[in-house]
């Protein structure tokens, strides 16, 4: 797999699996995406554990969820209901958790991309074929048909993702209890150590400051922070992300860590970069990034993007709708998911506000030819 078509997979697997089982309950799904969800399935074992699980869970949704589809169909006339261009309200952004913390500002802006989409252009999703047993493979072909309007598969995907996401962030909460700073969901947070040192904590974050006479540690949960370290040649300041290591003096860098994956951007000064046998110098105007198991090349960076959450922005050029919708789930509460795989493929350019990633709502439906539903815990779906 290339790494295109890797990161254009960077959907959780629970959410694709989400998002399959409920595109197969539409009316007009066709022989080709049966076929393309197949591929998907069997490329993977955790794509087919993570779509038997959604499977499982149909005899005890199905109850909930045709009240859900019968609210849908009583509401239609309710322009509250589905959402066809507007904006849903913004959530009150919270305070950053410690001490001496401070409140990054929060204009609302919306830019849109300055030039328009060609009609249908994106990326297609391909996946490696892996042997699966013949009876597996009956079973999968024999999914549950539609029985209703296509808003039944909406509800029927949506209250999986609600448990999902239930699961998902227990070890959030894990990782929050072992931290010295954490953050929440569209939260950014700012604080001074005690040597001078400064830390900018972005949403979802977590870390923890394991500081000793010889070294200055940071562990980083989860998340991203951004370091301006205050120089001290006796007492290196070394920034562990599980994997990887990212060790300076005095500079100012930004670490994210996804999984076991890290990525660090370096704004001043030089950074030392370590994963396993493998080291990197990482400069001012690059990165580095440790993923799929080794130390990738050191890229340079032709602007800021990658820091410009900083600036309270999210910029992204040209990229699958999946991606952009997973960089903006970041900051909230809830999730955004394509629930039609066509429209998951669309290519996306725009600057948003973090301070109001349920713009990006309203944008997305007033720009492509996307509707989106509001379900309960702030979870919308796109088709």
């Amino acid at each position: 797999m290339s790494d295109k078509q890797q990161s254009t997979s960077s959907l959780s697997v629970s959410d694709q699996a989400s998002a399959w089982f409920a595109r197969l309950q539409a009316d007009d799904a066709g022989d080709d995406e049966r076929r393309r969800f197949q591929d998907w399935y069997r490329a993977h074992p955790e794509h087919a554990e993570a779509y038997d699980k959604t499977r499982k869970l149909w005899s005890l949704l199905q109850l909930p969820a045709e009240r859900v589809h019968q609210r849908l169909q009583e509401a239609k006339t309710e322009p509250s209901s589905i959402i066809g261009g507007g904006s849903e309200s913004p959530s009150p952004r919270g305070r950053g958790v410690g001490p001496r913390g401070s409140q990054q500002g929060k204009t609302l802006v919306y830019t849109p991309s300055p030039c328009p989409l060609p009609k249908g252009e994106g990326s297609v999703l391909t996946f490696t074929a892996a042997p699966i047993g013949r009876e597996q493979d009956e079973r999968i072909l024999q999914t549950p048909q539609p029985g209703g309007r296509n808003l039944r598969w909406f509800s029927l995907g949506c209250l999986s993702l609600l448990l999902m996401v239930a699961c998902w962030r227990l070890p959030a909460q894990l990782e929050n209890w072992r931290s010295d700073y954490h953050t929440e969901a569209g939260q950014q947070f700012s604080v001074d150590l005690e040597d001078g040192s400064r830390l900018t904590l972005n949403t979802d974050t977590a870390l923890a400051v394991r500081y000793s006479d010889n070294v200055r540690k940071i562990e980083l949960l989860r998340g991203e922070a951004y370091f301006e370290v205050a120089p001290n040649k006796n007492r290196p300041f070394v920034v562990d992300g599980g994997q990887a290591t990212a060790r300076a003096v005095g500079t100012a860098y930004s670490v994210r860590k996804q999984a076991d994956d890290l990525r660090v951007v370096v704004s001043e000064g030089t950074v030392e970069v370590v994963a396993d046998q493998a080291k990197a110098l990482v400069h001012a105007a690059e990165q580095a990034e440790y993923r799929q198991g080794r130390l990738q090349a050191v890229t340079k960076l032709d602007n800021d993007d990658a820091l410009a959450w900083r600036r309270q922005q999210i910029v992204f050029h040209r990229q699958p709708l999946t991606q952009v919708l997973e960089e903006v789930n970041r900051y909230r509460k809830g999730r955004i998911v394509a629930v039609n795989p066509q429209l998951a493929e669309r290519v996306v350019n725009g600057v948003f506000n973090n301070g109001d990633p349920d713009a990006v709502v309203a944008a997305l439906t007033a720009t492509l030819p996307a509707k989106a539903l509001r379900m309960p815990g702030g979870l919308v779906l796109l088709y």
